[in-house]
Protein backbone atom coordinates (compact mmCIF):
# COMPACT_ATOMS: atom_id res chain seq x y z
CA UNK A 1 0.00 0.00 0.00
CA UNK A 2 2.66 2.93 -1.18
CA UNK A 3 2.27 6.27 -2.27
CA UNK A 4 5.11 8.90 -1.76
CA UNK A 5 3.47 11.03 0.83
CA UNK A 6 3.51 11.00 4.71
CA UNK A 7 0.81 12.00 7.11
CA UNK A 8 3.74 14.97 8.38
CA UNK A 9 4.89 15.57 5.12
CA UNK A 10 8.15 14.96 7.02
CA UNK A 11 9.80 11.79 4.52
CA UNK A 12 11.88 12.00 1.54
CA UNK A 13 11.65 8.14 1.17
CA UNK A 14 10.49 7.18 -2.17
CA UNK A 15 7.60 4.93 -1.09
CA UNK A 16 6.38 3.10 2.14
CA UNK A 17 3.30 1.47 3.03
CA UNK A 18 1.23 -1.19 5.06
CA UNK A 19 0.89 -4.75 4.40
CA UNK A 20 -2.64 -5.75 3.13
CA UNK A 21 -3.48 -7.80 6.33
CA UNK A 22 -7.05 -8.20 5.32
CA UNK A 23 -5.64 -9.95 2.26
CA UNK A 24 -2.74 -11.54 4.09
CA UNK A 25 -2.73 -12.11 7.40
CA UNK A 26 0.78 -13.19 7.65
CA UNK A 27 2.13 -10.45 5.45
CA UNK A 28 5.23 -9.10 7.21
CA UNK A 29 5.13 -5.78 7.77
CA UNK A 30 7.69 -3.90 5.53
CA UNK A 31 11.10 -2.16 6.61
CA UNK A 32 11.29 1.98 5.97
CA UNK A 33 14.52 2.34 6.32
CA UNK A 34 16.24 4.82 8.26
CA UNK A 35 15.36 5.61 12.05
CA UNK A 36 12.55 3.46 11.86
CA UNK A 37 14.48 0.49 11.41
CA UNK A 38 17.28 1.57 13.63
CA UNK A 39 16.08 3.83 16.50
CA UNK A 40 15.72 2.78 19.89
CA UNK A 41 12.91 5.73 20.85
CA UNK A 42 10.18 3.98 17.94
CA UNK A 43 6.57 4.05 18.14
CA UNK A 44 4.14 2.67 18.54
CA UNK A 45 4.49 0.10 21.69
CA UNK A 46 1.91 -1.75 24.17
CA UNK A 47 0.88 0.60 27.38
CA UNK A 48 0.29 -2.17 30.16
CA UNK A 49 -1.02 -0.66 33.45
CA UNK A 50 0.67 -2.65 35.75
CA UNK A 51 3.88 -2.38 34.47
CA UNK A 52 3.45 1.24 33.88
CA UNK A 53 5.16 3.98 36.99
CA UNK A 54 2.46 6.02 38.46
CA UNK A 55 2.78 9.72 37.98
CA UNK A 56 1.72 12.78 39.63
CA UNK A 57 2.11 16.10 36.70
CA UNK A 58 0.82 19.23 36.50
CA UNK A 59 -2.91 20.14 35.22
CA UNK A 60 -3.53 19.35 31.84
CA UNK A 61 -4.91 22.55 29.91
CA UNK A 62 -6.95 22.28 26.54
CA UNK A 63 -7.76 26.22 25.09
CA UNK A 64 -9.72 25.73 22.32
CA UNK A 65 -10.85 22.62 21.97
CA UNK A 66 -14.42 23.36 22.60
CA UNK A 67 -14.59 25.23 19.77
CA UNK A 68 -16.26 24.27 16.85
CA UNK A 69 -14.28 23.98 13.62
CA UNK A 70 -16.24 25.45 10.42
CA UNK A 71 -13.47 25.17 7.92
CA UNK A 72 -12.03 21.98 8.48
CA UNK A 73 -10.33 20.15 5.42
CA UNK A 74 -10.03 16.66 4.76
CA UNK A 75 -7.89 14.71 2.61
CA UNK A 76 -6.64 11.12 1.61
CA UNK A 77 -3.55 11.24 1.27
CA UNK A 78 -2.94 7.30 0.40
CA UNK A 79 -1.90 6.45 4.33
CA UNK A 80 -4.90 7.63 6.14
CA UNK A 81 -7.32 10.22 6.37
CA UNK A 82 -6.03 14.02 7.40
CA UNK A 83 -7.72 16.95 9.12
CA UNK A 84 -6.49 20.41 9.04
CA UNK A 85 -7.24 24.20 8.65
CA UNK A 86 -8.38 24.69 12.36
CA UNK A 87 -10.30 28.46 12.78
CA UNK A 88 -7.50 29.45 15.90
CA UNK A 89 -5.02 27.99 17.47
CA UNK A 90 -5.91 25.04 20.05
CA UNK A 91 -2.98 24.99 22.74
CA UNK A 92 -2.23 22.14 24.19
CA UNK A 93 -0.18 22.88 28.24
CA UNK A 94 0.51 21.72 31.84
CA UNK A 95 1.16 17.92 32.44
CA UNK A 96 4.77 16.67 32.45
CA UNK A 97 4.98 19.37 29.16
CA UNK A 98 7.50 22.31 29.10
CA UNK A 99 5.92 24.32 26.82
CA UNK A 100 2.83 25.34 24.71
CA UNK A 101 1.78 23.15 21.66
CA UNK A 102 -0.11 23.90 19.33
CA UNK A 103 -2.59 20.75 17.15
CA UNK A 104 -1.45 20.89 13.50
CA UNK A 105 -3.36 17.67 12.33
CA UNK A 106 -6.11 14.86 13.20
CA UNK A 107 -5.75 11.44 11.32
CA UNK A 108 -7.01 8.16 11.61
CA UNK A 109 -5.43 4.82 11.71
CA UNK A 110 -7.45 1.51 11.18
CA UNK A 111 -6.43 -0.95 13.52
CA UNK A 112 -5.53 1.34 16.37
CA UNK A 113 -1.58 1.26 16.48
CA UNK A 114 -0.79 1.50 19.65
CA UNK A 115 -2.28 -1.43 22.26
CA UNK A 116 -3.22 -1.61 25.72
CA UNK A 117 -2.77 -4.51 27.92
CA UNK A 118 -1.83 -6.02 24.75
CA UNK A 119 -5.57 -5.86 23.56
CA UNK A 120 -5.06 -3.68 19.78
CA UNK A 121 -8.81 -1.96 19.23
CA UNK A 122 -10.37 -1.06 15.88
CA UNK A 123 -9.73 2.28 15.43
CA UNK A 124 -6.96 5.24 17.22
CA UNK A 125 -7.22 8.88 16.69
CA UNK A 126 -3.70 11.08 16.13
CA UNK A 127 -4.13 14.77 17.04
CA UNK A 128 -0.46 15.88 16.24
CA UNK A 129 0.35 18.85 18.04
CA UNK A 130 3.60 20.85 17.73
CA UNK A 131 6.04 23.10 20.20
CA UNK A 132 5.27 26.62 19.41
CA UNK A 133 8.87 27.67 19.62
CA UNK A 134 9.45 25.90 16.62
CA UNK A 135 7.89 27.81 12.57
CA UNK A 136 6.44 24.67 11.56
CA UNK A 137 6.33 20.82 12.04
CA UNK A 138 9.50 19.62 9.91
CA UNK A 139 11.61 22.17 12.13
CA UNK A 140 9.94 20.52 15.40
CA UNK A 141 10.72 16.94 14.41
CA UNK A 142 14.12 17.53 14.49
CA UNK A 143 14.24 17.77 18.10
CA UNK A 144 12.90 15.70 21.49
CA UNK A 145 10.74 18.66 22.63
CA UNK A 146 9.61 19.25 19.07
CA UNK A 147 6.01 17.39 18.60
CA UNK A 148 2.81 16.10 21.21
CA UNK A 149 0.46 13.79 19.88
CA UNK A 150 -2.52 12.81 21.95
CA UNK A 151 -3.65 9.06 21.41
CA UNK A 152 -7.21 8.29 21.22
CA UNK A 153 -8.85 4.71 21.30
CA UNK A 154 -12.05 3.53 20.22
CA UNK A 155 -13.35 -0.14 20.82
CA UNK A 156 -16.24 -1.44 19.11
CA UNK A 157 -19.82 -0.56 20.43
CA UNK A 158 -23.27 -1.15 19.32
CA UNK A 159 -23.51 2.81 19.83
CA UNK A 160 -22.20 4.94 16.90
CA UNK A 161 -19.60 7.36 17.77
CA UNK A 162 -20.75 10.84 16.91
CA UNK A 163 -17.54 12.74 16.39
CA UNK A 164 -16.56 9.56 14.05
CA UNK A 165 -19.66 9.79 12.56
CA UNK A 166 -19.28 13.74 11.08
CA UNK A 167 -15.50 12.26 9.89
CA UNK A 168 -17.65 9.73 8.27
CA UNK A 169 -20.18 11.71 6.69
CA UNK A 170 -17.33 13.52 4.40
CA UNK A 171 -15.48 10.46 2.89
CA UNK A 172 -17.39 9.79 0.45
CA UNK A 173 -15.74 12.64 -1.67
CA UNK A 174 -12.25 11.69 -1.36
CA UNK A 175 -12.60 7.79 -0.91
CA UNK A 176 -11.57 7.80 -4.45
CA UNK A 177 -7.98 7.31 -5.66
CA UNK A 178 -9.04 10.32 -8.30
CA UNK A 179 -9.33 12.47 -5.20
CA UNK A 180 -5.97 11.74 -3.48
CA UNK A 181 -4.42 14.57 -2.09
CA UNK A 182 -7.05 16.45 -3.02
CA UNK A 183 -8.42 18.31 -0.15
CA UNK A 184 -12.11 18.79 0.79
CA UNK A 185 -13.96 20.69 3.30
CA UNK A 186 -15.86 18.63 6.39
CA UNK A 187 -18.99 19.02 6.07
CA UNK A 188 -20.22 18.73 9.64
CA UNK A 189 -18.76 21.20 12.19
CA UNK A 190 -16.21 19.15 14.47
CA UNK A 191 -14.63 20.31 18.10
CA UNK A 192 -12.01 18.47 18.91
CA UNK A 193 -13.27 18.24 22.36
CA UNK A 194 -15.67 15.96 20.57
CA UNK A 195 -13.05 13.42 19.57
CA UNK A 196 -11.82 13.44 23.45
CA UNK A 197 -15.30 13.93 25.68
CA UNK A 198 -12.85 13.55 28.52
CA UNK A 199 -9.71 12.26 30.10
CA UNK A 200 -9.53 10.24 33.55
CA UNK A 201 -6.04 8.82 32.84
CA UNK A 202 -3.60 8.58 29.97
CA UNK A 203 -0.28 7.32 29.31
CA UNK A 204 2.64 9.39 28.91
CA UNK A 205 5.77 8.22 27.19
CA UNK A 206 8.82 9.48 24.57
CA UNK A 207 8.90 8.18 21.38
CA UNK A 208 8.02 8.95 17.72
CA UNK A 209 6.29 9.80 14.81
CA UNK A 210 4.73 6.21 13.33
CA UNK A 211 5.24 6.92 9.67
CA UNK A 212 8.33 7.93 8.25
CA UNK A 213 10.83 9.32 8.80
CA UNK A 214 9.99 7.94 12.23
CA UNK A 215 11.45 11.08 13.69
CA UNK A 216 11.86 10.37 17.75
CA UNK A 217 10.62 14.03 18.27
CA UNK A 218 7.03 12.83 20.34
CA UNK A 219 6.15 13.23 23.35
CA UNK A 220 2.64 10.54 23.54
CA UNK A 221 -0.03 11.26 25.48
CA UNK A 222 -2.25 7.71 25.11
CA UNK A 223 -5.67 7.85 26.79
CA UNK A 224 -6.13 4.49 28.97
CA UNK A 225 -10.23 4.79 28.24
CA UNK A 226 -11.73 4.12 25.01
CA UNK A 227 -14.65 5.22 23.46
CA UNK A 228 -17.13 3.88 21.48
CA UNK A 229 -17.29 3.32 17.83
CA UNK A 230 -19.57 0.80 15.62
CA UNK A 231 -18.34 -1.78 13.05
CA UNK A 232 -20.16 0.07 10.52
CA UNK A 233 -18.26 3.17 11.19
CA UNK A 234 -14.99 1.72 11.05
CA UNK A 235 -15.79 -0.20 7.65
CA UNK A 236 -15.75 3.13 5.87
CA UNK A 237 -12.27 3.82 6.37
CA UNK A 238 -11.34 0.72 5.06
CA UNK A 239 -12.95 2.03 1.84
CA UNK A 240 -10.32 4.50 1.27
CA UNK A 241 -8.52 3.68 -1.63
CA UNK A 242 -4.33 4.62 -1.81
CA UNK A 243 -3.93 2.74 -5.67
CA UNK A 244 -6.63 2.66 -8.50
CA UNK A 245 -8.98 0.14 -7.16
CA UNK A 246 -6.98 -1.13 -4.20
CA UNK A 247 -8.23 -0.27 -0.55
CA UNK A 248 -6.49 0.63 2.64
CA UNK A 249 -7.91 -1.80 4.65
CA UNK A 250 -5.08 -1.40 7.43
CA UNK A 251 -3.09 0.85 8.53
CA UNK A 252 -1.40 0.41 11.43
CA UNK A 253 2.70 0.33 12.15
CA UNK A 254 3.78 -2.99 14.24
CA UNK A 255 4.52 -2.44 17.60
CA UNK A 256 8.23 -1.13 18.70
CA UNK A 257 10.71 -2.34 21.09
CA UNK A 258 9.79 -0.30 24.97
CA UNK A 259 13.95 -0.84 25.32
CA UNK A 260 13.64 0.90 28.84
CA UNK A 261 11.51 4.02 28.48
CA UNK A 262 9.73 5.37 31.16
CA UNK A 263 5.85 4.93 30.80
CA UNK A 264 4.21 7.26 33.20
CA UNK A 265 0.95 6.10 33.86
CA UNK A 266 -1.37 9.65 34.89
CA UNK A 267 -4.47 9.28 36.49
CA UNK A 268 -6.55 12.34 36.81
CA UNK A 269 -10.53 13.10 38.44
CA UNK A 270 -13.31 12.98 35.34
CA UNK A 271 -13.67 16.68 34.16
CA UNK A 272 -15.89 18.37 31.69
CA UNK A 273 -14.05 21.02 29.84
CA UNK A 274 -14.31 23.94 28.47
CA UNK A 275 -12.03 26.35 26.33
CA UNK A 276 -9.23 26.04 28.91
CA UNK A 277 -10.67 24.04 31.97
CA UNK A 278 -7.93 22.40 34.08
CA UNK A 279 -7.82 18.82 34.65
CA UNK A 280 -6.56 18.58 38.18
CA UNK A 281 -4.03 15.44 38.36
CA UNK A 282 -4.44 12.86 40.93
CA UNK A 283 -2.36 9.50 41.07
CA UNK A 284 -0.15 7.81 43.61
CA UNK A 285 3.06 9.79 44.52
CA UNK A 286 5.84 9.15 42.86
CA UNK A 287 9.24 10.85 44.71
CA UNK A 288 9.73 14.20 43.21
CA UNK A 289 13.15 13.36 42.07
CA UNK A 290 12.08 10.57 40.19
CA UNK A 291 9.35 13.03 38.43
CA UNK A 292 12.10 15.33 37.68
CA UNK A 293 13.47 12.70 36.04
CA UNK A 294 10.89 11.08 34.22
CA UNK A 295 10.04 14.94 32.84
CA UNK A 296 13.21 15.28 31.87
CA UNK A 297 13.35 11.77 29.78
CA UNK A 298 9.77 13.14 28.59
CA UNK A 299 11.13 15.96 26.79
Amino acid sequence: MCKPCCLLALTSANEWGYPDLDSNPNEPFPKWGGLCDTGKKQSPINLNSKGSLKGIFEELKFENYDEHQTALQMVNNGHSIQMSGFNHDLTLSGGALLSDFVVEQIHLHWWSEHTMNNERYPLEAHIVHRNKIYPNITMAANFPDGIVVIGVLYHMSSVANEAIGSIVKSLGAVKSYDNINQPTKVADSLSVDDLIPRVSSYFTYAGSLTTPTCAEAVTWIVLAESFPVTSAQVDQFQEIEYEEGKQLHNNYRELQRENSRAVVLVEQPDANRSGATALAGLSTLIMLPLLLLVRKILN
